[in-house]
C-alpha cells in the first residue's frame, strides 16, 4: 500500500512543535490536560485546543489516544505475517486484511527472502492458538494461500519514536523509552 502525501504539506511553527512535543508523552493524571499544556508554555488552553484541532484536520497529528501495554492487557503475542499478494492485488488485499481488528500494521515492502511475500500484517491476540486461528481467518477471507506467521519470541526493545525533542541535539526523530 502505498504511502499518501497530504499536498500541500501543512506547515507548523515552534509553539506547534512545542505542543508536540508534551503530546508525545506522558499527559498525566490530570482533569483538563490542555489546560496543564497551556500553562507550560505560556498560552490559553484555547489556543491549545484550536491548534491541536488544526493539526487533526491537516493530518498533523493523526489521533490522541491512550497507548495501551499489550503485553500487561493479557494480548500477549503477536505474529507478523507475510503474505504472497500478486502485484495487482496489493490495494485490495492489503485493504482486506488490515480491516482485521487484530491487525495493528499492514505493509507493502520488497519481496521477503526466498518466499517472495510483499505484504505484512501484524497481527495481536492473548495465545499464539488464537493467533493462528486469526491468520486462517484472514487468509480464507482472502483466498489467500501463500503465507508464513513469524511469531515473536521475546520483546527486546519497544519504544515510541519523538519526532519532536526539545533536549535533542539535532533536528529530527529520535527514539524515546516508554515509562
Amino acid at each position: 500500500m502505498k504511502q499518501k502525501l497530504q499536498s500541500p504539506l501543512p506547515s507548523i511553527d515552534e509553539l506547534d512543535k512545542k505542543i508536540l512535543v508534551i503530546l508525545q508523552g506522558d499527559l498525566g493524571d490530570t482533569p483538563e490536560p490542555y489546560a496543564a499544556i497551556a500553562k507550560a508554555l505560556g498560552t490559553s488552553e484555547s489556543e491549545v485546543l484550536c491548534r491541536i484541532s488544526r493539526m487533526l484536520k491537516e493530518g498533523v497529528i493523526r489521533r490522541i489516544g491512550a497507548m495501551i501495554r499489550h503485553i500487561e492487557a493479557g494480548i500477549g503475542f503477536n505474529g507478523m505475517v507475510v503474505w504472497k499478494v500478486k502485484p495487482e492485488a496489493i490495494e485490495q488485499m492489503g485493504s482486506l486484511l488490515a480491516s482485521f481488528p487484530e491487525v495493528t500494521h499492514c505493509y507493502e515492502r520488497p519481496a521477503f527472502g526466498s518466499f517472495g511475500g510483499t505484504l505484512f500484517t501484524m497481527v495481536h491476540a492473548e495465545s499464539e492458538a488464537a493467533c493462528k486461528e486469526i491468520v486462517q481467518k484472514m487468509a480464507a477471507a482472502s483466498g489467500l494461500e501463500e503465507y508464513e506467521v513469524l511469531f515473536s519470541s521475546r520483546e527486546l526493545k519497544k519504544i515510541s519514536m519523538t519526532y519532536f525533542d526539545e533536549n535533542a541535539s539535532r533536528e529530527g526523530c529520535s527514539a524515546r523509552k516508554e515509562l
